[in-house]
């Protein structure tokens, strides 16, 4: 019996719904499996393993020990040895003291796989906290390396992702990229550092693809629609041949009903007040906005940030399985090709760009601690924040400490986000958050720019 199926080499539904322990009392059973045990010498098979979370020591059946490996235990009270039981040979043994007979750690199961550091968990906050099912799908695949299945409750989905109903799924599907395309608008309680205070999200009903751009107004909902019509017919030699949005104003206007009627655009539009006419942008934007506020949540950063979060949520979905796509992945659907996972990183956490090419002098320093910020959608790098000074900077040539998060540990922080917050009114923009999707939109050319100085639109 364990108390973690971290050392399980297959996981199965429980046997037994509960053990009775000495004083009585009954402790559940979670799942059962097979693992081994190994030792510099030889390895013994451990069969039906019982996960008790309730233990604070794994247990092992002398008898269906000896049974499963053909052996013998002798006990004295020095420690234990293991024989062979056809020809008597001693296989192991183990020095004991105090009141149990215990195997030293060296010898333990886990040992064969304490070469993997990356635990499943740690893949959970690198992808944005996607469910188990996301996480099992890339490990069978080979996309991503972890062994260690450990599922603790992860406080930031509960605080982020805390659900009353889905929404009901669709069932129909488009038979090639872009023949379909599912719009809708989400207005922000809090603007942005740059002033955004909606987005727009862009879903391709085939391959579940998805781009997001802020905007300041509405009504430069109109030109960034025109922007993605040209976009997929230069960059995949595909037209847009329908669009459904809802009834709001943003979509229905002369200019943009001009525009999609001299292209035989078809522009679908949900009944007044039927959202879940246009339900598959809406649970987009559920899904969204749950990982956005998952992730400033658990890198301890405030509600303007959203944009930066949008960014790297959508960034981050596009390369996570979907189950309306049959757990296949956006990207790989649109692209045809698998995505990398090997430059993800935990957003929020602490980054070391390089700044040796605009150091002052040779004796200044190298680095600045920073926040990660994202992956910029015109450069092969990452986004870094010096909280310091204000700068966002892009570099390919950054160090991360993915368990560090500036926000909530550094102690100048706090006094600069209030300032921040308190002239929300009146504040400098971030420059360099532009348009946030996978589409190449235009980014400010600088590698750095400063809050200060900078124009709101």
């Amino acid at each position: 019996m364990s108390s973690t199926d971290g050392i399980l080499l297959s996981r199965l539904p429980p046997s037994h719904s509960s053990i009775t322990v000495g004083n009585g009392h009954t402790l559940p059973v979670t799942c059962h499996g097979n693992s081994t045990l190994s030792t510099p010498t030889s390895s013994f098979q451990l069969n039906n393993i019982l996960v008790v979370p309730s233990l604070i020591r794994n247990l092992i059946s002398v008898r269906q020990f000896t049974k499963d490996n053909n052996c013998t235990i002798e006990f004295d009270a020095f420690g234990f040895s293991v024989k062979d039981f056809p020809t008597r040979h001693e296989i192991l043994h183990c020095n004991s003291t105090g009141d149990l007979y215990t195997i030293p750690p060296a010898a333990s199961s886990a040992a064969p796989h304490a070469g993997l550091a990356i635990s499943s968990s740690l893949w959970h906050l690198r992808l944005g906290h996607p469910g188990p099912a996301a996480i099992t799908t890339l490990r069978q695949r080979a996309s991503i390396s972890c062994n260690k299945d450990s599922h603790t409750l992860c406080h930031s989905c509960q605080l982020g992702k805390h659900v009353r109903l889905p929404f009901s799924n669709s069932s129909s599907r488009s038979s090639t990229p872009f023949q379909l395309v599912h719009c809708d608008v989400w207005t922000s309680p809090v603007p942005s550092i740059s002033g955004y205070r909606y987005y727009l999200v862009i879903l391709d009903d085939f391959s579940h693809f998805c781009w997001t751009t802020p905007l300041v107004h509405k009504s430069e909902v109109t030109k960034h629609i025109t922007a993605f019509c040209a976009y997929a017919t230069t960059q995949f030699s595909l037209s847009v041949r329908s669009i459904q949005a809802d009834n709001g104003t943003e979509f229905v206007n002369k200019t943009l009903t001009s525009f999609l009627t001299s292209r035989g655009i078809h522009l679908r539009l949900s009944c007044p007040y039927t959202s879940p006419q246009n339900g598959k942008a809406e649970r987009v934007l559920r899904t969204l906005n749950n990982v956005t506020r998952t992730l400033l949540i658990h890198a301890s950063m405030a509600a303007p940030y959203w944009a930066e979060a949008l960014a790297t949520a959508t960034y981050l979905l596009n390369r996570r399985p979907c189950s309306a796509v049959q757990n296949n992945i956006p990207y790989q659907l649109l692209y045809s090709q698998p995505p990398e996972y090997s430059h993800l990183r935990v957003f929020g956490c602490l980054c070391y760009p390089n700044l040796s090419a605009t150091a002052r002098h040779k004796l200044a320093p190298r680095s600045a601690a920073c926040v990660f910020l994202g992956y910029p959608s015109s450069h092969k790098g990452y986004r870094c924040l010096d909280l310091s000074t204000r700068r966002v900077i892009i570099s390919r040539h950054v160090v991360f400490d993915e368990s560090v998060f500036p926000f909530s540990s550094h102690p100048t922080h706090p006094s600069q986000l209030d300032f921040l917050l308190s002239n929300l009114s009146t504040a400098p923009t971030l420059a360099s958050v532009a348009l946030s999707s996978d589409v190449a939109q235009p980014r400010p050319s600088a590698i750095t720019r400063c809050f200060a100085g900078t124009s709101r639109r």
